[in-house]
């Protein structure tokens, strides 16, 4: 039964200019009004009393009929009309009962569902709150100055100020709550195309290493904690694959991008708990060893040079050995950080010229 009327209650709206928040908060707003009339409808039963009967029943009735609306693509019409039925509602009730029953406390559900159901704009939004208050004060006065239809104990109108105080309190939490929720799936999916939009403009597509402009950001972030002395030591290699253009032209670009990945795989495992390693442009790569000095990096990337030597790269019945050649720079907080990266590039290409497959430090 619970699993239908959730079904009902947020059915899609089928036009594209509807809203679907807008629908779901009429809905349940609609559907405690149903069991407020019904209510009155009992109360008016036991009382015998007819106006106050077939004012319930015009409220169920119109109820049903807004029901209708917005599961037909007029969601807009519905709330129009079911924000003038709350005005007659006041009206007619107070004419009945006075105004101790608290059939007042409806003008603040009314305009938090004015601002709630956003289909006009603030100027006019300010223009019907203000009309409700003046609406409010309004019937006070009017109702004060005549007599009311019907005259009612205190037990009873303690009964209708209870009723109208758990109605409009249980609207208000239906109204904010339905809201709220859809604002937070709105900032989730927000966060969410955020943080893909981050990925795209920070990951390498081909490797899923960080981009140069990443590896950058990522380093000045490296450099300010390293300045505040929350570690001892910041270090940085760059790493080129040997002869890697002889690779793309003997088996195509292809087999380039399969290396690129496969080599990224093992940078990735490799610099867990190191620091980061990132595409810094073809065939180099960028290594920031986070709190390692020179002389450890040096040696970690003799055992990443020593696996690189030792892993198969195949596209079919094609399988290539690799070399890589690495120039590495501890930083110095007297220098720039642009300066150790610069330190290392000069490093890597004497190590180039040197004979390639080889540590620069």
């Amino acid at each position: 039964m619970w699993k239908r009327l959730k079904e009902f209650i947020l059915k899609d709206v089928k036009d594209e200019n509807e809203i679907k928040m807008y629908a779901v908060i009429l809905r349940m707003t609609l559907l405690v009004m149903l069991l407020y009339y019904g209510v009155s409808l009992g109360n008016a039963v036991v009382m015998l009393r007819a106006a106050e009967g077939a004012g319930a029943v015009c409220g169920i009735a119109l109820c049903i009929w807004l029901l209708w609306l917005t599961y037909h693509n007029r969601t807009r019409l519905a709330a129009s009309v079911f924000s003038l039925s709350f005005m007659f509602l006041m009206l007619a009730h107070a004419h009945m009962f006075g105004t101790e029953t608290s059939v007042f406390h409806f003008v603040y559900i009314q305009i938090v569902m004015l601002y709630v159901l956003d289909y006009l704009s603030l100027k006019w939004k300010i223009f019907w709150a203000g009309l409700a208050v003046l609406f409010r004060m309004g019937m006070y006065q009017y109702v004060m100055a005549t007599d009311t239809l019907y005259t009612i104990g205190r037990g009873e109108c303690a009964f209708w100020q209870g009723t109208h105080l758990i109605t409009a309190s249980v609207l208000l939490v239906v109204t904010v709550s339905a809201a709220t929720q859809d604002f937070r799936e709105m900032q989730d999916k927000l966060v969410t195309y955020n943080r893909k939009l981050k990925n795209i403009a920070s990951i390498d597509p081909l490797t899923g290493l960080r981009n140069r402009r990443s590896a950058l950001e990522y380093l000045q972030e490296e450099v300010e904690r390293y300045g505040s002395g929350e570690f001892s030591a910041l270090t940085i290699a760059i790493g080129d694959i040997d002869f890697f253009k002889r690779i793309n032209d003997t088996y195509g670009h292809n087999y380039g991008d399969l290396v690129l990945k496969t080599l990224a795989d093992l940078f990735k495992h490799f610099m867990k708990g190191k620091g980061r390693a990132a595409r810094w442009g073809g065939e180099e790569f960028l290594f920031i060893f986070h709190n390692i000095n020179g002389d450890d990096a040096t040696e970690m990337l003799s055992e990443l040079r020593h696996c690189i030597h030792h892993t198969d790269f195949r596209l079919g019945a094609d399988v290539v050995r690799l070399t890589m050649t690495f120039g590495v720079s501890e930083y110095d907080l007297r220098k720039k950080a642009e300066d150790t990266i610069d330190d290392a590039d000069q490093k890597l290409y004497r190590g180039k010229e040197s004979g390639r497959d080889r540590i620069v430090y």
